[in-house]
């Protein structure tokens, strides 16, 4: 006769039993419905995105290719007719945009509500020196140089990043990922000391976590030795067979499926190209696209720093920077600029020195992140 102990036993035994199967067979539907809605959701951006492509007009895809910056605290006509007759792709802002969290949020809003297509609203938030926002509109601005950890480097990008977005902010040109080792550098206090791809790369989980497009940047790095591009070009000393072992953290980090986006600074490497990278085609498609495999989009710093037009025209860089590959070309000022460089692409795909189908290659990048950011 089997005793009331071994009914106990078999009893529990039957129960964990049971409790593991029920547990196997939720963990495997829960696992699935997972990979289901997420291939809904990927296909539901691609959809919506090819969408959003087949309904524009010429003049909206030249559009999509340009952020611009412009002045004042709230859309000036400038940047108005940028938005809802130009149809451009983003805007960034400056200091001189920005005053208060509720200025902030109605200046956001009011810049979206002028267009068609969701803008990109970038900012340059690194932390510390350049800090478009400091306290108390913003709780912290930590530079990168105190970031010690992976956990603090997504901590700072995620709390970071939940303030832009409700400010109406989606975009951030951060992190720094140029290695800096030279305390005269300009770019010294902006930098990382060590650590860089461990540090980089929670930064870019940390902003993407909080919805916010992380922007790596200076692709391909400025040496210890370059000088500030809003005044003058910097030079490395650069060659081909060095080229490896210095976009070895770039190369890391783009690895990151959440780097979505990058930088091309005014860095001319003589020795590799006759042009700065950011108007280069061997750096922007042959090295970022081909060599690295780098899918998501690329865009210029700054057109209108010295850095470019001490020896180039407006429509010269313009053309440049975008024949090389790039998806996006930033002017942060003067109008008139502006409108030359939208102008200039747009008669150059009018008069076919620029394919359309080239133009629809970055324009499809660009509504692909958008959607995938839920803009």
């Amino acid at each position: 006769m089997v005793s009331r102990r071994s009914r106990i036993i078999t009893i529990i035994i039957l129960s964990i039993s049971f409790l593991s199967i029920v547990s196997y067979f939720l963990f495997t539907y829960n696992a699935k419905n997972k990979a289901n809605i997420d291939t809904l959701n990927q296909n539901s951006v691609v959809q919506d995105s090819k969408e959003d492509f087949l309904d524009m007009t010429l003049e909206e895809k030249v559009g999509q290719l340009f952020i611009f910056g412009f002045w004042g605290t709230e859309p000036d006509y400038y940047i108005t007719k940028m938005i809802s007759e130009r149809y451009i792709g983003g805007v960034i802002l400056l200091g001189y945009n920005l005053e208060s969290p509720k200025q902030i949020r109605k200046l956001t809003s009011d810049l979206q509500s002028l267009s068609k297509t969701p803008l990109f609203i970038s900012i340059d938030q690194e932390g510390g020196t350049v800090s478009r926002l400091k306290p108390p509109i913003v709780s912290d601005d930590t530079a990168q140089k105190e970031i010690k950890d992976e956990a603090d480097a997504y901590n700072v990008a995620y709390t970071r990043g939940i303030e832009l977005k409700v400010l109406g902010i989606n975009m951030n040109f951060s992190p720094v990922v140029d290695n800096i080792t030279n305390e005269n550098s300009f770019l010294y206090d902006r930098v990382f000391r060590d650590d860089i791809t461990l540090l980089a790369n929670g930064m870019v989980n940390g902003y993407a976590d909080a919805k916010i497009i992380p922007v790596i940047k200076h692709f391909p790095g400025h040496g210890n030795e370059s000088q500030d591009p809003h005044d003058v070009l910097s030079v490395v000393n650069l060659e081909r067979k060095d080229l490896e072992s210095y976009l070895k953290d770039f190369k890391v980090v783009f690895e990151n499926k959440n780097s979505h986006a990058v930088m091309i600074g005014h860095i001319l490497a003589p020795k590799i190209s006759s042009d700065p990278a950011s108007l280069s085609k061997i750096f922007v498609t042959d090295i970022l696209r081909e060599d690295l495999k780098f899918k998501g989009i690329s865009i210029t710093d700054d057109i209108q720093m010295k850095a470019l037009t001490k020896s180039y025209s407006i429509q010269e860089a313009t053309l440049k920077a975008l024949l090389a590959g790039n998806d996006i070309l930033m002017f942060t000022g003067v109008p008139e600029q502006q409108a030359e460089a939208y102008e200039a692409v747009l008669n150059g795909v009018r008069d076919g020195s620029i394919s359309e189908e080239f133009i629809d290659e970055k324009v499809r990048r660009i509504l692909d992140l958008k959607s995938l950011f839920e803009l």
